[in-house]
This record gives structure tokens, C-alpha cells and sequence, in this order.
């Protein structure tokens, strides 16, 4: 999912504002570094499931915050579901589901269970690019009423460029780079998503993202403006998306929790 979105993610659940702002921090760096290594093969959720363990046992002061990786793993595996599984995505879930869970604490790789029960409820079979790309448009469409109806999702987003340092020492230690190159990156990646802009620089900025991605990844090419006047008009049906993008969520995160 978007970075909003994984900010409302743990909003779901955590009251504290400090502890959701450290949080969201560590789902949002997740994100960000994963452009860190451009020819790494790790699979991005994989990685999340194994930063989430890496910090349990090597940086213990730091639990249970860590386990927004698992919520966002469970959103981004929600959204694979929902909105449409793209080629270069589809050994995702192959990675998530031959984790060898025998040699592995569940209570740290809990998460197939909860793929497997929201796949019995949600799956939408998405066929040829139009559809994939639709499910990128509807994601875009969250993003823009969580701006609309959750402003302290930006404040918190805005902050997060500061409270990244935080988690630096174990980001570090993970991926074995110094503290500057890692922060460097997100800083980098932070950027591109306009954050404390308006909301038509924001949509403007996503779309023009999402052009580039359908010409690269899809070899199509979307009306930008056409998907510009239609999302930033529709309000209701970008709150409609969002909760009930909400509803599989937290039944999804309340089974992880469960387990």
C-alpha cells in the first residue's frame, strides 16, 4: 500500500502519539530503503518478516514497536489481494508461503495464517493490465481521503523525516550501511511523496508516478488527467474505498494478533 495508508495502519490499532509516531516511522523506512539495494533479490515482504525478527532479538528495547512491519506486511499482502497481483509481485507470495515455518518462531512469522484466511474472503482475480492499473488507481484514491478526512496523518508523515533517527542503529546494523547512507535514503524517498503539500500537488505527484510505472512495468499509458478531475472530485467513493479497505484490515491485523 501507499505511505498514508500504512500510517492509518498503525493508527488502527495504537493510541499512544509517541508510540505512533515511532511506529509509523519504521513502516514508512521499510518502504523507503528497499530502494537502497537495487539489485538486491530479497523480496520486500520477506525482508519487512525478517527486520521485524532482526530487531526482536538484536535491539529488544525497541519491541513491541517493531511489529507495525507485521501490519504492514499484512497491508501490503491485503492490498496484492484486492487490488490486483502484478507479474514482478507474483514471487511474493510464492517467498511468504515457502517459509519453512518448522525452523521459524510463529510468533514471529505469524502472517499466513492471516493471508490464507483473507484469501478465502477477499481474493479478486485481476485479469490483464487494465485491471492491475485500476487497482494502482484505487489505491491513490485511499491516499487522498485519508488527506481529506485524517489530517494528523501528514503531520505525522512530515515528522517521521526527523524521528527516522530513532531507528537508524538497527536499520544500520541490518543492511550493514552507514547511518548517513541510510538516512540519505529516505530522505530521498520521502520527498517524492510532497509530504505537508496540497492535495493536488500530492494527486498530481501519484499520477504522474503511476504514468511512468504503466509505460515501464505495463507498456500503457494512462489519461492523467482524465484519473486527476475523477479521484480529486469522487469523495465519497474514496472514503468508501478506504473503509472498506479498513473493514479487511483490521480483521486481518486482529487474527495476527490473535495468533
Amino acid at each position: 500500500m501507499l505511505p498514508r495508508r500504512h500510517i492509518l495502519d498503525v493508527y488502527e490499532f495504537i493510541g499512544d502519539e509517541e508510540e505512533l509516531l515511532s511506529m509509523s516511522t519504521i513502516t514508512l523506512a521499510i518502504d523507503a530503503i528497499k530502494y537502497m539495494d537495487v539489485e538486491s533479490k530479497k523480496d520486500h515482504l520477506v525482508e519487512a518478516l525478517e527486520l521485524n525478527e532482526f530487531v526482536c532479538f538484536m535491539f529488544p528495547s525497541q519491541r513491541p514497536r517493531n511489529r507495525s512491519l507485521l501490519f504492514h506486511v499484512v497491508s501490503d499482502l491485503l492490498g496484492l489481494l484486492m487490488y490486483g497481483v502484478p507479474k514482478k509481485k507474483r514471487h511474493t507470495i510464492e517467498s511468504i508461503e515457502i517459509i519453512n515455518y518448522s525452523e521459524k518462531n510463529m510468533e514471529v512469522y505469524p502472517v499466513i495464517e492471516v493471508w490464507n484466511t483473507l484469501k478465502g474472503k477477499v481474493y479478486k482475480k485481476k485479469h490483464g493490465v487494465e485491471s492491475i492499473v485500476e487497482g494502482f488507481i484505487q489505491k491513490i484514491k485511499i491516499e487522498m481521503d485519508i488527506m481529506e478526512r485524517y489530517p494528523f496523518v501528514e503531520d505525522i508523515f512530515y515528522k517521521s523525516r526527523e524521528h527516522i533517527e530513532e531507528w537508524l542503529p538497527s536499520l544500520s546494523k541490518y543492511y550493514d550501511k552507514k547511518w548517513k547512507t541510510v538516512r540519505n535514503v529516505y530522505d530521498k524517498w520521502w520527498s517524492l511523496w510532497f509530504c505537508d503539500g496540497d492535495k493536488e500537488k500530492v494527486l498530481s505527484g501519484m499520477i504522474d508516478r503511476l504514468h511512468s510505472q504503466a509505460i515501464r512495468e505495463f507498456d500503457t499509458e494512462i489519461d492523467k488527467d482524465k484519473i486527476f478531475t475523477s479521484v480529486l472530485l469522487d469523495k465519497e467513493g474514496n472514503k468508501k474505498e478506504n473503509e472498506q479497505f479498513s473493514r479487511w484490515y483490521r480483521e486481518g491485523v486482529n487474527l495476527l494478533l490473535k495468533i
